[in-house]
């Protein structure tokens, strides 16, 4: 019960920390603080849910802090900022492509009988013909859903790139641990723009009480979905700037829901009856790093934020020190007698106009003082210049407590130094193995989660069937040692040069253009040797033969050599009649009888054991 108590008491100085969060020790009264209490009444009017912690004050911790902004925006660059590409759930280029487009009939027409649209006794096994006929189909489907894929992904934002909109919500849900995306539709219903909302002016309204019956797109082959129902508790969401709130409601929610007010209505008519003057609330997608507590999202790196004040506490100091330093430089002692009232003045004259400047580097400074009362040595007036510089302070404050802060908040982010912005104490080797760390245990899970959100969400929504969204990755690999492995294993037959392409596509982080030839399906040397002999066949073979095709196509063969032979046998023939008659140049040689014979014999036994 202790522990407990005290751990409350301690989230609850985290809160203050945050809520009244000083950024400098000599500044004005904000203007805005007004403001700000005015909209955390009016999100608590609102019935809006309370954050674990203020957006707008994580936002001005990121705005000042000196370890932060180096891990956000290694964040947004390495996991959203290298672009998507899209990958087709059946490639009908490949050799398996009928035995895909047969398996997607097969489970369709199963989930059709399970359904009852398919009688019990129907074949679930597609035939020969019905394969070509529905490969043919979806291949002209594939093309022309990409293309309106394509186009959605290059207008879907008004003044800005999908990239650059993907890196503003990876900002946002880094920082304040949410983000939001307004989902526009057009009069057809289907997804049309998609709208960045900026996470600290958004808050969350509870679960609505009643579930709300909601249709949802399950797949149930690689090209094909199925609608069925189920019934969820919805929430809907909140913006306030200024004096203007405007209502959203859950992607996917089918309720009509006031865009002023929030209240839900049976239909678009119901609301225009009621409220003339208003309109349906457009839908929120929402993004956020997981809380147990909370609906919200937390940013990871919140456990660190005493680290990151203390931090800019430090900088505080060591800027204030130039103003505010106590120790001079030199200190000017005189014993055995004093400095007239006149030299002081002199003195500080002297120092502030003569002693300035490159012109004035070689100037001396005559000091005088008067002598004291008595004789000897009492009598004998000292003058001493004392540099007083090992009392200063020669460099910043707290630079290890800096060090140690910074890595803390890089710690909670997992990244390596070199990921921040730090380049001492690298090589090559430590290098490459740090991105390896970063990318696969930090980058791509990332990665994996957005693009499941994306194809489970909006492109299901969107009726998106033969294509899935993959976001591309940087190329951590050195490119010069991947080309040299992939072509000596090209070169010897172990990869096929279609294989060779794909893996130069993930080299380059390119798509490469298809071959359909069937030469970039078999090895490399199997061609070249094809090619040397003449008698590779090199077009494409769509389907393998029987045993009985095989003999067939090698007794012909054996014809078209049969063939050949003759046709050679003719042909020196005719060149040995033509040296025969060509006159006195022929050397004629007798060969016995017997001995011609058993040339022909020999040449015939040949021919037969061929």
């Amino acid at each position: 019960m202790t522990d407990e108590r005290e751990a409350r008491v301690a989230d609850e100085r985290v809160q203050t920390i945050l809520k009244a969060v000083v950024l400098g020790a000599r500044v004005q009264d904000p203007a805005s603080l007004a403001a700000g209490e005015d909209l955390t009444a009016a999100f608590a009017s609102a019935g809006a849910l309370v954050p674990p912690y203020d957006p707008e004050a994580l936002c001005m911790v990121l705005e000042h802090s000196n370890s932060l902004r180096q891990n956000v925006d290694a964040y947004a660059t390495n996991i959203d900022g290298f672009g998507h590409r899209l990958e087709p759930a059946i490639d009908f280029d490949a050799e398996d492509a009928d035995h895909r487009v047969t398996d997607c009939i097969a489970l369709e027409r199963q989930a059709a009988k399970e359904r009852g649209d398919l009688g019990a006794d129907a074949l679930v096994e597609p035939t020969a013909e019905d394969v070509a006929a529905r490969k043919r189909e979806l291949m002209l489907l594939a093309r022309v859903e990409k293309a309106r894929l394509q186009s959605f992904f290059d207008f879907c934002c008004f003044d800005h790139s999908f990239v650059d909109l993907r890196r503003r919500t990876r900002q946002d849900l880094e920082v304040t641990g949410n983000a939001y995306w307004e989902v526009l539709r057009n009069n057809r219903g289907e997804v049309g723009r998609l709208v960045h909302v900026s996470a600290q002016s958004v808050r969350l309204l509870p679960l609505d009480p009643a579930p709300v019956e909601v249709e949802e797109k399950v797949r149930i082959s690689p090209v094909a979905y199925e609608t069925v129902s189920a019934r969820r508790r919805l929430r809907r969401f909140v913006q306030i700037q200024g004096i203007e709130s405007v209502f959203f409601k859950t992607f996917g929610d089918p309720r009509i829901v006031s865009k002023k007010t929030g209240e839900v209505f049976a239909d678009a008519g119901a609301l225009m009856r009621t409220r003339p003057d208003d309109a349906p609330a457009t839908e929120l997608l929402h993004f956020s790093i997981h809380s147990p507590r909370s609906p919200y999202g937390v940013p990871r790196w919140v456990g660190t934020l005493l680290s990151v004040l203390g931090s800019r506490q430090m900088e505080e100091v060591n800027f204030l020190y130039f103003e505010n330093k106590s120790v001079p430089p030199l200190a000017l002692l005189v014993s055995g007698g004093k400095l007239s009232e006149t030299s002081i003045p002199r003195i500080k004259r002297f120092i502030e106009e003569n002693l300035k400047g490159k012109n004035n580097f070689h100037k001396i400074l005559i000091l005088e003082a008067e002598g004291g009362t008595g004789s000897g040595e009492n009598a004998r007036a000292k003058i001493e210049l004392h540099p007083l510089t090992d009392a200063q302070q020669q460099d910043a404050l707290f630079q290890l407590y800096d060090e140690r802060n910074i890595d803390k908040v890089g710690s909670a982010f997992r990244l390596p130094r070199l990921l921040r912005g730090e380049s001492k104490d690298f090589n090559r080797a430590t290098a490459e193995s740090a991105l390896r760390f970063a990318e696969d245990q930090v980058f791509q899970p990332e990665r994996d989660e957005f693009d499941f959100l994306i194809n489970r969400k909006l492109l299901a929504d969107m009726g998106i069937r033969f294509w899935r969204f993959r976001s591309q990755t940087p190329v951590t690999r050195d490119p010069e040692r991947m080309t040299a492995m992939v072509e000596r294993l090209v070169r010897v037959g172990v990869l096929t040069p279609e294989e060779g392409r794909l893996l130069a596509s993930d080299i380059f982080n390119r798509e490469f253009r298809k071959i359909s030839d069937d030469w970039v399906k078999r090895p490399i040397t199997l061609t070249l040797a094809g090619i040397q002999t003449g008698v590779e066949d090199l077009r494409a073979r769509t389907a393998k033969g029987s045993i009985l095709d095989d003999a067939r196509r090698l007794l012909r063969l054996r014809e078209e050599l049969d063939t050949e032979e003759t046709r050679l046998a003719e042909e020196r023939l005719n060149l040995a009649r033509r040296y025969l008659e060509a006159g006195d140049d022929v050397v004629r040689i007798e060969v016995p009888r017997d001995e011609l014979a058993s040339w022909l014999e020999e040449e015939k036994a040949r021919d037969e054991r061929r």
